[in-house]
């Protein structure tokens, strides 16, 4: 009964996307859910939305069949969807296109791996900045070039993690391999890449996140990760340590804002937080809904993001799969329905 419903709302929400590729959907037909439906918020050729911010998601499967299940549960649309592909995939693939095409942008990751091999021998930074992949790579950026809209990119998301950092290689060699990139995109007449550096907002990655920085003339968007874990990798969720959205905000956004211009960063530019998301708390629901519920009164106190991308999934030991729990979804409503926020719906961009 379940999946029947889904899917029932899934298409509806298809038929409705048709019709507003540029609006913002009614949601439930409330007047506050539909304040935004009549605002318009041009994008600048950057994708900076002139008002509101941009809602975005994760979904697993990352399918289009996937992304408006999870539309119909939290009663609009999506801005963009963020997608992760490795060096040698074909970009974007045939679900990015369907959702291009709807009317959503793209966070396009690329990391420096083949999903395929078991390990990462073999697809090191130093490799990527001297060429090695330049075929894939551009053909990648000749893909992006075709939507002719606005694509959020990306090269190595969370390279502050120890596992990336001194494993895939270097700071160097990351910042050589970004500029790189940026480079192959520029002769491939992706000018539409919009350059999105990514990494985790743990307060332990700081130092090595200073390091990583590729230049101020190859990065649009700051972007870090946001989650509430509660101690989850290790096994099990403990209430104690929950942190709210706004106390694992904080650490990297100050970051930008004091140590931004020591490093040659400009802390002006827009910001977006491209995943986020709590645990679920199987014997408290309220709480992990308060948690999404808190966010739109956050990013009022933080006018410079404009941009942030749900974490609908589930991982080895962490649960972030929120489209599925009735209670939860209250939660996220209360902020992509947020009216102040609501960017208007549009792709349209002033170039």
């Amino acid at each position: 009964m379940r999946t029947l419903r889904r899917n029932v709302l899934a298409a509806a929400l298809s038929a409705a996307l048709a019709l507003s590729v540029v609006s913002c959907s009614g949601g439930s037909g409330s007047d506050t859910e539909r304040a935004g439906a009549d605002r318009h918020c041009p994008l600048s050729s950057r994708a900076v939305p002139s008002c509101g911010i941009l809602w975005g998601v994760s979904t697993r499967p990352p399918t289009l069949q996937q992304l408006q299940t999870v539309e119909a549960a939290v009663g609009r649309p999506f801005d963009f969807v963020y997608r992760y592909h490795d060096l040698n995939d074909v970009i974007p693939d045939a679900e990015e296109r369907k959702e291009v095409a709807q009317g959503r942008l793209l966070h396009i990751a690329i990391a420096a791996r083949d999903f395929a091999e078991p390990s990462r021998a073999g697809f090191s930074w130093a490799d990527v900045a001297r060429g090695k992949f330049d075929k894939a790579l551009s053909a990648q950026a000749r893909g992006i070039a075709s939507l002719k809209v606005p694509v959020f990119v990306t090269f190595e998301q969370e390279a502050n993690q120890k596992s990336k950092l001194g494993v895939v290689g270097s700071a160097a060699d990351f910042r050589a391999a970004w500029r790189h990139l940026h480079d192959l995109y520029q002769a491939a007449g992706a000018t539409n890449a919009v350059w999105t550096w990514v990494m985790t907002g743990s307060a332990k990655n700081l130092a090595r996140a200073a390091s990583l920085w590729p230049g101020n003339d190859v990065v649009d968007w700051i972007s870090w990760n946001v989650y509430n874990q509660s101690g989850c990798h290790g096994g099990s969720v403990d209430e104690r340590k929950y942190k709210s959205f706004a106390d694992e905000l904080r650490p990297f956004y100050d970051f930008v804002e004091k140590r931004g211009p020591s490093i040659g960063m400009d802390p002006h530019k827009p910001m977006m937080i491209s995943e986020t998301g709590s645990v679920k708390y199987i014997n408290d629901p309220q709480l992990t809904a308060d948690w999404y519920a808190s966010i739109a009164p956050t990013l009022h106190r933080f006018p410079q993001v404009k941009a942030v991308a749900f974490w609908d999934s589930v991982t080895e030991t962490c649960d972030y799969d929120f489209d599925n729990d009735p209670d939860v979804i209250k939660g996220v409503r209360k902020a992509v329905l947020d009216p102040a926020l609501d960017s208007g719906r549009t792709v349209r961009t002033d170039r």
